[in-house]
């Protein structure tokens, strides 16, 4: 008798079990929906806000995916155009969203090809094997986006079906953090090739690199206003923390030092340039230009002479005044006003 007394209370007690489990998953289900509609308004009603503000964006077939970990907005496809800047944006399916136990960082995924139009440039077609976006989150303003693209290939758009290649990057990595105060921007890429429509007949080697730069002022390169892109870079100080340019052969180029750029678009600045293993980067030129084998070779003895960093590379120091250049009293030509 107490057996059976025991399989009973089991028995029930298992009934109870069931039955809570039942309740709590069709409450999160209730619950996920209830978000999920309150999020597909909140989408709705942004890109309704950006056509208030002149911004043509579309997201064909709209809806709200990720059950049951996450909640991401689905799109089959995306344009966004902002007429009075000349910049426009197409692209293939896109799901945004966030896990629902960190709604605060959000990824992104896209598929290609996506075909971007800027202002003073021809129209490109972007192609890619995978990318990738990410941001964390404060209030309404990213503290930080990190970008990863594999095997990404640019061209320019043309007439013709098919764009004309530019380059092809196999490995490409970009990252900004910061909203107030200064911005942190870091890129890092690997097998970077140019096609001769970028660089003419010149067979340079596949390469790779990193730039680690900071801007003064997060927040006028964040804030959306009329105007080119880089007009937003006016105004701005900041410093090239280190960038480095590195070919197969093991010769590298470095670059770092502080910098400003006026109202007008001018840039000052002060810049150290280091060359990371002057014979290979001297084979290498010689091989892009044989017909200046003994200039080259001219060049690397002078460059034995030149003071060294710490790490006993050659330094040149660069001066930038009003956008000219200057190597001690040789000019080196004049950068573009931004």
């Amino acid at each position: 008798m107490p057996s059976s007394v025991s399989s009973v209370r089991k028995g029930k007690g298992w009934l109870v079990l069931a039955a809570a489990a039942f309740i709590g998953a069709a409450s999160y289900t209730a619950g996920w929906f209830y978000a999920s509609g309150k999020l597909e308004e909140r989408a709705t009603a942004d890109l309704a806000g950006l056509a208030a503000k002149g911004i043509s964006a579309n997201c064909e077939n709209l809806h709200i995916s990720g059950y049951p970990f996450r909640l991401d907005v689905t799109c089959d496809s995306i344009s966004w155009q902002r007429p009075n800047a000349g910049i426009s944006f197409q692209a293939g399916r896109i799901r945004s969203g966030s896990p629902i136990y960190a709604p605060r960082s959000l990824t992104s995924e896209i598929t290609g090809p996506a075909f971007v139009g800027l202002p003073g440039i021809k129209p490109l077609e972007l192609r890619w094997d995978r990318l990738i976006s990410s941001a964390e989150l404060i209030r309404t303003l990213p503290s930080r986006i990190t970008t990863d693209a594999k095997g990404l290939s640019i061209g320019v758009r043309g007439e013709a079906t098919s764009a004309m290649p530019l380059a092809q990057i196999a490995d490409l990595h970009l990252e900004a953090s910061g909203s107030e105060g200064p911005l942190e921007a870091k890129a890092t890429f690997a097998g970077l090739s140019l096609s001769d429509a970028a660089i003419g007949k010149i067979a340079v080697p596949p390469l790779s690199g990193t730039a680690d730069v900071q801007f003064s002022d997060a927040a006028s390169l964040l804030r959306p206003q009329p105007g080119p892109v880089e007009e937003r870079l006016r105004g701005q100080s900041g410093a090239i923390k280190k960038a480095v340019l590195s070919l197969p052969s093991g010769g590298s180029l470095t670059i770092s030092g502080p910098f400003s750029i006026d109202d007008q678009g001018l840039i000052d600045g002060k810049f150290r340039l280091s060359l990371i293993n002057p014979p290979a980067l001297a084979e290498t030129a010689q091989t892009l230009f044989p017909e200046q084998r003994r200039n080259i070779s001219t060049l690397l003895f002078a460059l034995s002479a030149m003071p060294k960093d710490e790490n006993g590379a050659p330094t040149i120091t660069v001066n930038v005044s009003q956008g000219k250049a200057t190597a001690g009293f040789i000019p080196l030509g004049t950068l573009p006003a931004l």
